[in-house]
């Protein structure tokens, strides 16, 4: 028979070794029975061993604790959660591992259990982690008894609950949040669940809709009957019922609807049903919020733009009787323009002529006063025309190429004779960084300078004005140049300047009437820096002068900006200068690198130069200063500087005013053969450091003598203008410049002559009656079509913005402004003619 393979093995084993075994019924009835109860034995061990296995596995921890309170049994698990070996944790306290805090709360309900009569304790707890943290387990425990009901032990199990606690605690907020907002929301708000009972109302509802019951009161009843509470307060009860049934049924949310009330309050209705997927329904969201002020701003907003759009209304009206009024003004300012500048141009140019002719001291006088009275007048009338344009928005600059030395060269030598006059020096200074080729608008530029040097000059009555240009910033767009003139006049009190730059402002009634001007110049000035991205603005202390100052931006020409530094060795000596020529010649030769010293007119400057220019003395100038006429002790000095054999390479520079009577700018005794004008240009000085003025004589200023005239010129010209005196101002200073001309007295007679015969140039008044200067010129230009192309300079009064253009589109080639003067007609002449002393003319 088969026996349990233990039984087998140990019965062959028996054989083996020699031992004869037992035979007969009872020996095999008890192998039979051993047999049974080895494979009953295995039986209960595969389930122990099941039952070990299913508890090791488990993700739950099963303990079980002795009366001793300590560890008997703990399944993997425990280890897994908290980071300790069973092991190590059998035999240990188990309140060791509780957090403080539930000891005591554990302890409670476990002798409340046993002293009941109960058996199990159920609660959530905290365990400590090898690391000291501690975490949340949900467990469950049962009291274990022996058969005479004395507690031997408890048995449990616990569960990781720290994330479900998170997320309550979290949920908790938010509701808490939810409740706090609902109950404080402004809007009324019924949150009522699929089966319409009530799960959150605020307490607004309740005092919206006069619902006596508190809204804590109202939870889980029905949402329906709540809503038929409200039903009376609506201005209509039977709406309000179709509209509860339409957003029933159709489930869809609907905002902002609005709802009367009976009382006149209006509501906007919010509808939201509460879904979760496709089909799934947790019930609906009801906001109520009144709107009433919000509708009655509206319609007070709404009645208001209807009141803006008549305003607009009367407004549109009202500018385009502005714009009417404004073409109005500046037509009568382009008008009066012409009509003024008109007699003016017969008064200046009439004056000019007679200043050419041979007159006595008192009618030059005379007649010197009557063109500075002209000159003044058309200044006058120029700052009512920029004034005019600033005011309309028209004033434009020009972006053009321009060298900024010539263009102070040019200042001064127009303000020159006006500053020796006063007996003011006049000078400029150009820091060295100072790009000299730049691009802007030179005339307004020229405008702001001269009426800023002008105003200092009239303000100073001795002492000097000096123009310095520095720069301020530059970058790859640009420069940016602060100007500045410095004048020791009367200065200005605080309070004057900071009013100055105001249309119409004079500093007192008392100047205004010393000095005169319109108070308009500065103003302009302002504008002007304004739109050559600058500023403007003046610092002045009262009796010791003022410095007004400007800022304007200005781009760069393409190619060198090299300042062309003359490359002598040159050494200089300054002697008996004007306080500030001295003081800008010095600063300019310094920066140049060249070496300069002052010295005393006498026997100490004579020493200086014999012990400095020892073999040197053909490298050093010696310059100095004959400002009316050589004074005795300065004779003196350079008779001494002369008869010094060591000094005798040395070069003598005079530094004398342009403007200085012929004998004071011309000493006989003295082996004088080099000068340097005055005011000193920057441009004259680098002639005299190239050797280009060794025999320069400065030009005769004669007060009275006419220049020589023209030489006849073959040139054919028309002069196309219907003011007699006008007429005759043209013809003379033509005829001075070497001219002859034919007149026409009308655009119609200038067309017929024009057709008839062939002129060089024609000179186009603007208006004129029968056909004006634009009409003619455009019916000149059809009968040239395809030929020879006459040219044809504009000559006229009107000075407005636009009306150079305007000229050039009519079909002009040049314009010439009103009133004219012998220099401007000479400049036109030789753009369109050719040069005026006997050269053939270009192209």
């Amino acid at each position: 028979m088969d026996f349990h393979p233990v039984l087998a093995r140990h019965l062959a084993g028996l054989q083996a070794g020699g031992m004869t075994l037992p035979d007969g019924p009872a020996w095999d009835g008890f192998l039979r029975d051993l047999d049974a109860r080895l494979f009953a034995s295995d039986a209960q061990t595969s389930d122990l061993n099941r039952l070990q296995a299913l508890v090791n596995h488990l993700r739950e921890v099963l303990f079980q604790i002795d009366r001793e309170g300590c560890w008997s049994f703990l399944n993997p698990a425990w280890r897994t959660l908290t980071g300790f070996d069973v092991e190590e944790s059998l035999g240990q306290p188990f309140l060791g591992h509780m957090h403080p805090l539930d000891k005591g709360r554990y302890l409670n309900m476990l002798t409340y259990a046993m002293e009941t009569g109960g058996d199990t304790v159920h609660g959530e707890f905290q365990f400590r982690t090898r690391e000291g943290k501690y975490f949340w387990v949900e467990m469950y425990t049962r009291i274990t008894t022996d058969g005479e009901g004395q507690v031997i032990g408890v048995s449990g199990t616990m569960n990781d609950i720290t994330e479900r606690r998170l997320h309550q605690a979290a949920l908790n907020t938010l509701t808490s949040r939810l409740q706090a907002l609902i109950e404080n929301i402004q809007g009324a708000v019924l949150v009522e669940t699929e089966n319409r009972s009530i799960a959150l109302l605020n307490e607004p509802f309740c005092r919206m809709f006069d619902i006596p019951v508190a809204p804590r009161l109202l939870t889980d009843s029905d949402a329906t009957e709540l809503l038929d509470m409200a039903l009376p307060a609506f201005q209509f009860p039977q709406d309000f019922l179709e509209l509860q049934a339409s957003l029933m049924a159709e489930r869809r949310v609907s905002t902002g609807l609005e709802v009367p009330l009976a009382d006149g309050r209006v509501l906007s209705m919010d509808f939201v049903p509460i879904e979760a997927g496709d089909e799934a329904l947790f019930g609906h969201f009801w906001l109520f919020t009144d709107i009433t002020e919000r509708k009655r701003s509206e319609a007070q907003l709404a009645q208001a733009a209807l009141d803006m759009e008549m305003k607009n209304w009367e407004l549109s009206q009202a500018r385009d009787e502005a714009v009417q009024l404004a073409g109005l003004k500046s037509e009568f300012l382009a008008n009066m323009s012409h009509e003024i500048r008109t007699p003016m141009n017969g008064v200046i140019g009439m004056t000019e002529l007679l200043l050419n002719t041979t007159l006595s001291g008192e009618q030059m006088d005379y007649a010197t006063t009557i063109r500075a009275s002209a000159g003044t007048l058309l200044r006058l009338i120029n700052d009512i025309l920029d004034f005019s344009k600033i005011e309309a928005g028209k004033l434009e600059l020009e972006r053009i190429g321009f060298d900024l030395q010539g263009l102070l060269d040019d200042l001064l030598a127009i303000l020159g004779f006006k500053a020796h006059g006063k007996g003011v020096e006049l000078a400029t200074w150009v820091q060295g960084t100072v790009p000299p080729r730049l691009v802007g608008d030179p005339v307004r530029l020229r405008q702001v300078l001269s009426n800023l040097t002008d105003n200092a000059l009239k303000f100073t009555a001795e002492g000097s004005v000096v123009i310095r240009v520095r720069l301020e910033a530059s970058d790859e767009a640009g420069v940016t140049l602060r100007f500045e003139v410095r004048d020791t006049g009367i200065g200005l009190a605080p309070e004057v300047a900071a009013r100055l730059f105001q249309s119409f402002y004079q500093g007192d009634s008392s100047t205004t009437r010393k000095y005169g001007g319109t108070g308009l110049g500065l103003a302009i000035c302002k504008r002007i820096a304004e739109l050559m991205g600058g500023g403007i603005g003046v610092d002045s202390v009262p009796g010791e002068g003022s410095v007004f100052w400007f800022t304007a931006r200005f781009a760069l020409q393409e190619g060198s900006q090299g300042h062309g530094l003359p490359g002598a060795d040159f050494r200089f000596f300054l002697a008996g200068l004007p306080a500030a020529t001295e003081e800008v010649l010095d600063g300019q030769l310094r920066e140049w690198g060249y070496a300069c010293r002052r010295i005393e007119a006498g026997p100490a400057g004579v020493a200086v130069l014999r012990e400095a220019c020892a073999g040197a003395a053909e490298r050093s100038l010696l310059v100095f200063g004959a400002e009316g006429g050589l004074s005795e002790a300065m004779l003196g000095f350079l008779q001494a500087v002369r008869e010094a054999p060591d000094l005798a390479g040395l070069r003598l520079v005079m530094a004398h005013s342009l403007y200085e009577k012929e004998e004071a700018r011309r000493p006989t005794s003295l082996p004088i053969s080099e000068f340097l004008p005055l005011p000193m240009r920057k441009t004259h000085l680098k002639a005299l450091l190239d050797r280009n003025l060794d025999t320069l004589e400065p030009p005769v200023v004669a007060e009275a003598a006419p220049p020589a005239e023209g030489r006849a010129s073959a040139a054919r010209l028309l002069v196309t203008e219907d003011n007699a005196v006008n007429q005759k101002v043209a013809l003379a200073i033509l005829k001075k410049l070497g001219f002859t001309a034919e007149l026409a007295s009308n655009g119609r007679e200038a067309v017929e002559k024009v057709q008839a015969g062939t002129y060089d140039l024609v000179f186009m008044d603007c208006q004129m009656p029968e056909m004006d200067g634009f009409q003619a010129t455009r019916a000149i230009r059809e009968l040239e079509a395809g030929g020879r192309r006459t040219p044809i300079i504009a000559m006229t009064a009107n000075a407005m913005q636009g009306d150079r253009e305007r000229c050039l589109e009519a079909g002009m080639d040049d314009y010439v402004p009103k009133p004219i003067t012998i220099v401007d007609l000479k400049a036109a002449l030789g753009r369109w003619v050719g040069p005026l002393d006997g050269a053939q003319p270009e192209g």
